[in-house]
C-alpha cells in the first residue's frame, strides 16, 4: 500500500544511514506544576529547574539508549533536560529496532522515507517512550 501523494516507492538500501530521534516522557509527577506555570498560579523556573522538573529521569534515557546500542544504532546524542535521545543507524538496523518497513518514495519532485505500518518498542519502554520521529520524512506542508 502506497500512502497517498507518493509515486515510484522503492525498497532503500538496507545500508543507507538514517536518523531518528526518540522523545522520552516527562518525569512521573511534572504535570501538575507544569499546568499550575502555564495557568500563572506557579512562580516560572530558572532553566535548570525546568530541566530538573521537566525533563526525562535520566534513568529512561539510559534504558532507551541501551535499547538503540541492542539494535547496533549509534547514540549521537541524549538529553535528559531536552527529553530526547537521538540515534543514527542503517535502514536495516532502524527497521529492525521499530518493527518497520522504510519504502523510499517520490513526493512532487523530491524523494523521502516512509513507512505506514504502526512503530513498535519493547513492552518494556511503553512507559517510557512518547514518539519516534524522523524515520516518516514526507513533506507536510507546501508553499504555494
Amino acid at each position: 500500500m502506497v500512502a497517498a501523494g507518493l509515486q515510484t516507492c522503492t525498497d532503500p538500501s538496507p545500508t543507507e544511514t538514517v536518523q531518528a530521534t526518540i522523545v522520552v516522557r516527562r518525569r512521573p509527577g511534572s504535570e501538575p506544576h507544569l499546568k499550575a506555570v502555564l495557568r500563572g498560579d506557579a512562580p516560572s523556573m530558572s532553566r535548570e529547574e525546568a530541566a530538573q522538573a521537566l525533563g526525562a529521569d535520566p534513568q529512561s534515557i539510559q534504558e532507551v539508549a541501551q535499547f538503540a546500542r541492542s539494535y547496533g544504532l549509534a547514540v549521537t546524542e541524549s538529553s535528559a533536560a531536552e527529553r530526547c535521545v537521538k540515534v543514527s543507524g542503517t535502514v536495516a538496523q532502524m527497521e529492525a529496532a521499530f518493527g518497520v518497513k522504510l519504502r523510499r518514495c517520490r513526493s512532487g519532485g523530491q524523494y523521502c522515507i516512509y513507512y505506514d505500518q504502526p512503530l513498535t518498542i519493547p513492552s518494556s519502554l511503553a512507559a517510557v517512550v512518547e514518539a519516534v520521529l524522523g524515520l516518516d520524512r514526507r513533506p507536510v506542508a507546501s508553499s504555494r
